[in-house]
């Protein structure tokens, strides 16, 4: 097995760790997120504080299944490439 393959196997390459990192609109938007998250939370009553905590969890948990989604789709059509060229 190739070094790459074993690596991203036992977890040592993270290929969505960085995502949009070097991304100027991707950092834009995860600010003004978070600014507007706080200032909102900041408004809110305990109770429903607990709930857009619980609602902000769920979405968090949504966007990481479809990027983990997007990863195996991408890493699918990348194997369907090379077999391709190599054939």
């Amino acid at each position: 097995m190739s070094q790459t393959i074993q690596d991203l196997w036992n977890g040592n390459v993270a290929p969505c760790e960085h995502c949009g990192a070097h991304d100027s609109e991707a950092n834009k938007l995860n600010t003004l997120l978070e600014r507007n998250r706080e200032a909102l939370g900041e408004k809110l009553t305990e109770a429903q504080r607990e709930i857009f905590q619980k609602y902000t969890d769920c979405s968090d948990e949504y966007l990481l299944r479809m990027l983990e989604l997007a990863f195996a789709d991408g890493f699918a059509l990348g194997s369907r490439l090379m077999i391709e060229v190599l054939a």
